[in-house]
């Protein structure tokens, strides 16, 4: 059985605006420069998401990560249920599930969190398997992935990745997974993608299973 595995905010979840929204409105309330660009959003952002944090401005002299991660986690969760599906998820994942593929998700959401999104999105149905964090930081996924990969009996060759950040490059290698395509629709811009990974597209649209 083949599977595509999917990462899930930008990928799945359209909620790019919305959390530039949410960084200005924390950064001006901090006496911060907050007024970047989507443009320049995309091509500052980067994972772990402490180290894109302090690009922006944050010393975590005066407040922990912790803290300025739990003040977004409020505000992204308070706006979820107005977000919108990306351009191209749902036919995508139609499709696989028509194919007879297994459709597993791959998030560095936390679990409960992401179990309750994906209800809210109502796309729980397309999906076999869901697989989040532990808490709210947005560290790496990765040794997540392993541990799945472990279990699943998963071959990776007969694997598709799909994300839109070099994490979820990192995260496709660290499962063996080659067949990965990044998506410039969502956290980082087409020519950070395109940098580091050939395989990238403007959409999901162009996704061919």
């Amino acid at each position: 059985m083949k599977t595509v595995i999917w990462d899930f905010n930008g990928t799945i979840v359209d909620d790019t605006e919305v959390c530039l929204e949410i960084e200005n409105q924390m950064l001006k309330k901090r006496g911060m420069k907050g007024d970047y660009t989507l443009e320049e959003y995309r091509d500052l952002f980067c994972f772990p998401v402490i180290e894109y944090y302090k690009k922006i401005g944050y010393t975590f002299e005066k407040e922990t990560y912790e803290e300025v991660s739990v003040e977004f986690n409020d505000a992204y969760n308070e706006a979820f249920p107005s977000f919108r599906i990306v351009p191209g998820a749902l036919e995508l994942m139609k499709k696989a599930k028509e194919k007879g593929y297994r459709n597993v998700i791959l998030s560095a959401t936390r679990q409960d969190m992401l179990e309750l999104e994906v209800k809210i999105l109502g796309v729980e149905s397309y999906f076999d398997e869901l697989i989040g964090i532990d808490d709210d930081l947005a560290f790496s996924k990765v040794e997540h992935a392993k541990e799945w990969m472990k279990k699943s009996n998963v071959n990776p060759k007969d694997c598709m990745y799909l994300g839109d950040t070099l994490h979820d490059l990192e995260c496709a290698q660290a499962l063996g997974i080659d067949n990965t395509i990044l998506i410039a629709c969502g956290h980082q811009s087409y020519q950070v993608l395109k940098k580091e990974w050939d395989n990238v597209l403007h959409t999901l649209y162009e996704v061919t299973l």
